[in-house]
């Protein structure tokens, strides 16, 4: 299996090991965490508590830069966000229907992290607030991560980056199958 996956971002862990999984989680890199924990499953690099410890330190480092970013260099976030109107809008309503919980949720929709953080800064949300849920959000993205490729390995790494880029397809299929369900529910209860 390892030959399979030999390629540069499997090279850069391997070869730099923590250093690498620390700058990828700063970059919010859900496959570098879970190649991690695959090679830590493997006992090869890294270990599962380890690549969890730094996948934390990483991101919460990465989303207070960002956060901060926002904060000081408004304008230029701003004109950031609005080179995307689709952007700037979807983190707007994300922020705007879920409120602290966007914070929480956010690493896990593909395109949102930054938009929504910046988002948030510029909008003046309180900062003590931001670092709690973000704390949050941030371990749960580790522990998610990391585990998915330290218990499946290969084909979970296939499948999340599967869904990722295919989020609204996704989203789609999971609410037909929620109607569908709904519906059979419907008929269940009318048939009593």
């Amino acid at each position: 299996m390892l030959g399979h996956l030999v390629s540069y971002p499997v090279h850069l862990l391997l070869t730099h090991g923590y250093v690498a999984l620390f700058i990828w989680s700063v970059l919010e890199g859900e496959i570098g965490l879970m190649l991690a924990g695959w090679l830590a499953s493997k006992h090869m690099v890294f270990e599962y508590d380890k690549v969890v410890m730094t996948a934390i330190v990483g991101a919460f480092i990465g989303d207070m830069i960002t956060f901060s970013i926002g904060r000081l260099f408004q304008k230029e976030a701003k004109r950031w966000l609005e080179k995307d109107p689709g952007r700037k809008r979807l983190a707007r309503d994300l922020i705007r229907r879920w409120s602290a919980l966007v914070i929480v949720f956010e690493r896990f929709v593909y395109g949102t992290h930054i938009p929504v953080l910046l988002t948030l800064s510029m909008g003046g949300y309180p900062f003590a607030k931001f670092i709690f849920f973000d704390i949050i959000g941030v371990v749960l993205w580790a522990f998610t991560f990391v585990s998915i490729g330290y218990f499946f390995g290969q084909s979970a790494i296939d499948l999340i980056l599967l869904i990722q880029k295919n989020i609204f397809a996704t989203l789609f299929i999971l609410l037909v199958l929620l109607l569908l369900f709904k519906k059979r529910s419907q008929n269940r209860r009318k048939r009593r």
